[in-house]
């Protein structure tokens, strides 16, 4: 089809990527493990109570943030110095997100390049510090409310992950986090488009925050039946199986994401690398609280991504699913695939990221364009590991167990959360 271009004002691209998870922790060494199909769960490696159900998950509870910014040697002295004096006393999601962004300000040469005014930071994620506050509540509390953490009445909000970040890189424009469920990551990507095309901003940084696993909420979720907790637990690399027969749940995972946007004249003055262009976006709701996904509502989030993006169904040569190996949500999602783009399901490229790094839940949207970029990029697609056993009832090409060529001009990244809250990203290679 003949696309038409909106006019280069209202175009946005990526110019900058990070990416902290469980299979690597800079955006090329994410892509290696995904292309290589390792796999990032095991045991969690915090104390567990044995009452509990969840034995296993992504877990980065013992990440090094000050050996992570000694590896990346790029960096400025003077940018190190501030990261680690502003993270010294926050909880893990803070430090996870300050690493990602830090990536991500760096690979799109922000620094001096835009004025502070105008570049904004949208976060993904909500409850992210909930470990903390379980720990402060069931324990500290508990024994003497005189001793809490002291700064505790600020740590706790989830805001203080987005203005420490904020304070680190000097990011002066609009300023806000976006809370979606597991959905997050795609609807605070459409917040950052819609500041950059009502010229709000030149530059927004859109982190992923992780919400810090801990046991009261696994604990929830294995009540629900929603996360894997019965077959795989002598054997954690395979529990996550995406569109497999033996699917039985998700499996949480903790990462942390970052992608710089920025307007296509902007880029293009600048000089800088551009990953993609972010065509276009959407976020629909099911007006149902509660979890059991909904084939419309999946639907309707496609296609209406498509439609902001001036694309066609004709035009998709790949699709990252949300595909958490829910027995039910993977089936549903297929199906809404192919309601959405017709015969040419059939002919596409389905993968999911999750089968390989759990799902990470407030971040994992972030994450999952981190990884469709990369794929477009490199022209290789990763698999989807795990795939043992097929389950007839669902037959799309999930690019089972092996990595495989393949040019991607036109992908979508979906992503659905608790709530009935649907989002789906639509991005394309380099604009011409």
């Amino acid at each position: 089809m003949t696309r038409r271009r909106r006019a280069d004002a209202r175009r946005v691209v990526i110019t900058g990527m990070g990416a902290i998870t469980v299979v690597g922790d800079t955006p090329d060494a994410f892509h290696a493990s995904l292309v290589a199909g390792r796999s990032g769960i095991g045991r969690w490696k915090r104390p567990r109570d044995e009452r509990h159900y969840s034995q296993i998950g992504g877990d980065l509870s013992d990440f090094d943030l000050a050996a992570h910014l000694d590896a990346q040697r790029r960096y400025r002295a003077d940018l190190i110095k501030r990261c680690l004096a502003l993270m010294r006393a926050t909880p893990l999601a803070p430090r996870l997100v300050a690493a990602a962004a830090l990536q991500a300000y760096h690979d799109a040469a922000l620094s001096e390049a835009i004025a502070p005014e105008r570049i904004g930071h949208v976060l993904a994620g909500h409850n992210v510090n909930a470990g903390y506050i379980v720990q402060n509540g069931l324990t500290f509390y508990q024994e003497d409310p005189d001793y809490i953490e002291p700064l505790f009445g600020l740590l706790c909000m989830d805001t203080d992950v987005l203005a420490a970040t904020s304070e680190l890189l000097t990011l002066k424009g609009p300023s806000f986090t976006v809370g979606g469920a597991c959905a997050s990551g795609n609807v605070a990507l459409l917040a950052g488009l819609e500041l950059l095309r009502a010229g709000r901003a030149d530059a927004v940084l859109v982190t992923g925050a992780p919400i810090e696993l801990e046991p009261v909420a696994l604990q929830g979720w294995a009540l629900m039946d929603a996360i894997a907790i019965r077959s795989f637990n002598d054997a954690p690399e395979r529990a996550s199986r995406p569109f497999d027969a033996r699917r039985e749940g998700f499996v949480p995972s903790e990462g942390a994401g970052a992608l710089v946007l920025e307007t296509w004249p902007s880029a293009r003055a600048r000089g800088v690398r551009v990953y993609g262009e972010l065509l276009g976006a959407s976020t629909v709701s099911d007006a149902s609280r509660l979890t059991r996904p909904d084939l419309d509502g999946q639907i309707r989030a496609m296609r209406l991504a498509m439609e902001d993006a001036r694309i066609a169904a004709a035009d998709v040569d790949y699709v990252n699913a949300h595909a958490t190996s829910t027995t039910l949500g993977d089936a549903v999602e297929v199906a809404a695939i192919k309601a959405a783009l017709g015969a040419r399901a059939a002919e596409i490229p389905v993968n999911s990221t999750k089968s390989m790094i759990g799902h990470c839940l407030t971040s994992a949207a972030i994450l999952e364009l981190v990884a469709t970029l990369q794929q477009m990029r490199h022209r290789v697609l990763h698999p989807t590991i795990n795939q043992d056993e097929r389950d007839p009832e669902l037959d799309l090409d999930f690019v089972p167990n092996q990595s495989r060529p393949a040019r991607i001009d036109f992908a979508l990244s979906n992503s659905f959360g608790f709530g009935g809250i649907n989002a789906c990203v639509a991005v394309g290679r380099h604009p011409e």
